[in-house]
């Protein structure tokens, strides 16, 4: 009789204890899991924000250099010198013609007819050059201009945190007014100009163009290039 009861009172513990070990986590548990949680989410973060920082500069600076690889390739197939301009100020750069370029007294480039009137200096520049413009009648390979016409003038931007900080070009390494451009003629050559772009985290990327072969380049400087053109962050 006495060792039944043993077992039962053995029977009921055992019971007890397989019920406290299936009742959860304790609050000393859960705050160590939150504050490990915490701890991941404060590193990633940061870096998150850095990895899209650098998608937008790359970006920006792929973007450029599509622009300009277009326009040498119309100017070759065009045989006609095109332009890509550069408005520091307002942080925009656009597609034009070196005809419709408009010059200011000192030779410096202070308004593009692309931006204004795109359609009646199209008509005059092509009559001038005694080339039949497309219209809603004509197919669009009677025009010299058709397969450009829709992207002559329009700005485009630079992502957001993204800046255009510096351009250096045989005119001039820092213009104070009007706007800087680069041309590339039919021969396929074009002008030594480099563009610089910087992230607020301090990165600087470069797109360079080579005089004699019109070609267009992307490079990523380190601290020693962008301390000597004066690009380096002074908190780095």
């Amino acid at each position: 009789m006495k060792s039944k009861i043993k077992t039962g009172k053995t029977k009921e513990k055992l019971c007890l204890n397989l019920h406290v070990d299936k009742s959860g986590f304790t609050l000393i548990e859960i705050a160590i899991v939150i504050f490990i949680m915490l701890l991941m989410t404060s590193a990633t973060v940061p870096w998150m924000r850095t990895f899209a920082e650098s998608n937008r500069l790359r970006s920006s600076a792929r973007s450029i250099r599509s622009l300009m690889e277009f326009a040498r390739t119309s100017s070759v197939t065009q045989r006609t010198e095109y332009v890509v301009l550069f408005d520091i100020e307002n942080q925009e750069y656009w597609l034009s013609l070196l005809e419709l370029l408009e010059a200011g007294s000192d030779g410096t480039v202070v308004g593009d007819m692309s931006r204004t009137s795109l359609t009646d200096s199209l008509d005059a520049l092509a009559q001038s050059n005694e080339v039949p413009l497309a219209n809603d009648d004509e197919g669009l390979g009677e025009t010299t201009f058709s397969r450009t016409g829709g992207v002559l003038g329009i700005p485009k931007q630079p992502s957001g945190g993204i800046e255009i900080s510096r351009i250096i070009s045989s005119r001039s390494s820092d213009r104070e007014g009007g706007y800087n451009y680069i041309v590339f003629r039919p021969d396929g050559t074009a002008e030594d100009f480099e563009i610089y772009l910087s992230s607020s985290s301090g990165r600087v990327y470069m797109v360079s163009v080579t005089r004699t072969t019109g070609r267009t380049n992307i490079k990523e400087l380190i601290d020693e290039e962008k301390e000597e053109l004066g690009l380096l962050d002074e908190e780095e």
